[in-house]
């Protein structure tokens, strides 16, 4: 599935019982949409100028073969001259492409190291929340313990101070 900017800001995670904080998910998913939106306006405005580009190119081409040459300038407007300006157009569309590129990878390189920072984070409360537990559980059994001997020596001693009056 492809990720989109709609799907990114309609996202909505379930709340699951020691789960990760949805304030920090949500912060996260809008830095993420953020990101995304300028790198979307980048990308446009680029292919917006290789349009720009291709059609000056093309404009050119077609000035070139509608004008009249003088058997002087025939050298002038080989095709060797449009290649070369074709070739410094598809130069320049490769390096908006890589630049383009390249910041697609710190994005997602930022993305995850936040996510294992979330993550970490996540699973060191996870941890200390379960020893809390555990150490809760073993106090309630320590409790329940202490609570059923002295009901049994209560019951005891009931029983004994019975057979004295009785």
């Amino acid at each position: 599935m492809a990720i989109t900017l709609d799907i990114i800001a309609d996202k909505v995670f379930k709340d699951v019982g020691g789960g990760y904080d949805k304030g920090e998910v949500d912060d996260f998913l809008n830095d993420i949409l953020d990101e995304m939106e300028k790198r979307e306006d980048e990308t446009k405005a680029l292919n917006a100028k290789i349009a720009t580009l291709t059609q000056q190119l093309a404009d050119a081409k077609a000035a070139a073969a509608s004008a009249p040459v003088k058997e002087a300038d025939q050298g002038k407007y080989s095709a060797e001259s449009f290649e070369l300006v074709l070739s410094k157009a598809q130069g320049v569309y490769e390096e908006i492409v890589s630049d383009a590129d390249k910041k697609a990878e710190e994005i997602v390189a930022k993305a995850n190291e936040d996510a294992a920072s979330i993550r970490a984070r996540a699973e060191g409360r996870i941890t200390d929340l379960t020893d809390k537990y555990e150490t809760l559980k073993q106090q309630s059994r320590s409790y329940y313990e202490q609570l059923r001997k002295i009901v049994d020596d209560q019951g005891a001693s009931l029983t004994a101070l019975k057979k004295l009056l009785g």
